[in-house]
C-alpha cells in the first residue's frame, strides 16, 4: 500500500532523531543531505561563482570583475579582437571554438556578431564554469558541449557536417599529443583559423632551467603526410592545481614555429598573419596565427 505523506515525513523525523536504527546506506545518504553541496545564502551572482572559488582563470566584465578572483583579460582578450579583424570580422558566422575554457571568448565572438559559437570543453569544471558565465552574461549564439573536441571534430568530419565559418583554436595546440592530427581535422571543418599557441624553442628553453626539466625528450613523427619534431612536455606539479586546465593526459607534444607555419601550408592555408609572438613568456614562448584556405 502506498506510504502517505504524512508518514513518510515522520519517518524522516525518526530516522534524524534515531540515528542507531539507519538502515545501510541511510546514514550516508544524511550525510549527503547535511554536507556543504547547498547553497544557505541569497542567491546572487557571487552565490554562481563561488561553486568554483580558488579555481577561476578568468576575470568577468563589470560588473561581476571582482568576483572570480581571476585576473586573465579573456573577456576582453587583444588575441580575439586582433584575429576577427583579421578575417574582416565574424557578423554572421558559424564559430567552432575549442576549449573555451570559461566561455571569455566565447563572450567576444557573440558580441562581434557571430550567429552562432558551437564551444566544445572537456574539462568538466571548465565547462560548468561556461555554463555559470552563460546565465550571468547572456550569450545567445553560444551552445556549449561537454567532451573532447578532437572526437567532436572526427564525428564531425566523418558525418559531413556543414563547415563552419572560422575554427578558433587558442591554447589548446599545444595541449595536443598529436598536434598535427588536430590541425588537420580542423582543416577538413572550416576554411579558416585562428591559433594561438606555446612553441617549442631550443635556445630560449635551454636557457631557462625551469622550462628545460618539462621536457625530457624528443621524437620524429610523420602525420597527415607532413614529417615533424615533437617534444615531449612533462604538466608536472601543475596536475595538482584546482584550476588546472591543461590536456588530458599528464603529458602533451609541443611543436616549433616554424613546423607549426609549415603544417599549416602543408594542409592548404595561407598564413595570413602572425602576431604577439613572445619568446620571453612566462610559460613558454607563444604566437598567434591567422590562416585562411588558398
Amino acid at each position: 500500500m502506498p506510504i502517505s505523506w504524512s508518514r513518510a515525513k515522520a519517518r524522516v523525523r525518526a530516522s534524524i532523531a534515531s540515528p542507531a536504527q539507519d538502515e545501510p546506506g541511510e546514514a550516508s545518504a544524511r550525510a549527503e543531505v547535511t554536507s556543504d553541496h547547498f547553497c544557505r545564502d541569497v542567491p546572487s551572482p557571487k552565490t554562481a561563482i563561488d561553486i568554483f572559488a580558488g579555481a577561476w582563470s578568468s576575470r568577468l566584465p563589470a560588473p561581476y570583475d571582482e568576483l572570480t578572483g581571476g585576473q586573465v583579460a579573456l573577456f576582453d582578450d587583444a588575441r580575439i579582437h586582433w584575429g576577427v579583424e583579421q578575417f574582416g570580422g565574424v557578423m554572421g558566422m558559424r564559430v567552432l571554438e575549442l576549449g573555451p575554457l570559461e566561455g571569455g571568448h566565447t563572450y567576444m565572438l557573440d558580441r562581434k556578431g557571430a550567429s552562432e559559437v558551437t564551444a566544445v570543453e572537456a574539462n568538466q569544471r571548465a565547462f560548468l564554469r561556461c555554463l555559470i558565465v552563460k546565465e550571468l552574461l547572456g550569450i545567445p549564439s553560444a551552445g556549449f558541449l561537454c567532451g573532447e573536441f578532437v572526437k567532436y571534430l572526427e564525428q564531425a568530419v566523418w558525418s559531413h557536417a556543414a563547415p563552419w565559418d572560422l575554427c578558433s583554436a587558442v591554447g589548446v595546440l599545444y595541449h595536443q599529443q598529436d598536434p598535427v592530427a588536430l590541425l588537420e581535422l580542423a582543416s577538413k571543418v572550416s576554411d579558416r583559423l585562428l591559433l594561438w599557441t606555446h612553441y617549442y624553442d631550443e635556445a630560449v628553453i635551454s636557457a631557462r632551467r625551469e622550462l628545460v626539466a618539462k621536457f625530457p625528450s624528443s621524437s620524429t613523427a610523420a602525420t597527415a603526410g607532413f614529417s615533424h619534431t615533437l617534444y615531449r612536455y612533462e604538466y608536472g606539479s601543475a596536475l595538482e592545481s584546482v584550476g588546472f586546465c591543461g590536456g588530458l593526459a599528464t603529458w602533451s607534444h609541443w611543436m616549433r614555429r616554424d613546423e607549426i607555419l609549415g603544417c599549416l601550408e602543408h594542409l592548404g592555408f595561407k598564413v595570413i598573419a602572425t602576431a604577439f609572438d613572445d619568446p620571453a613568456h612566462t610559460n613558454g614562448p607563444v604566437f598567434c596565427v591567422a590562416a585562411q584556405r588558398r
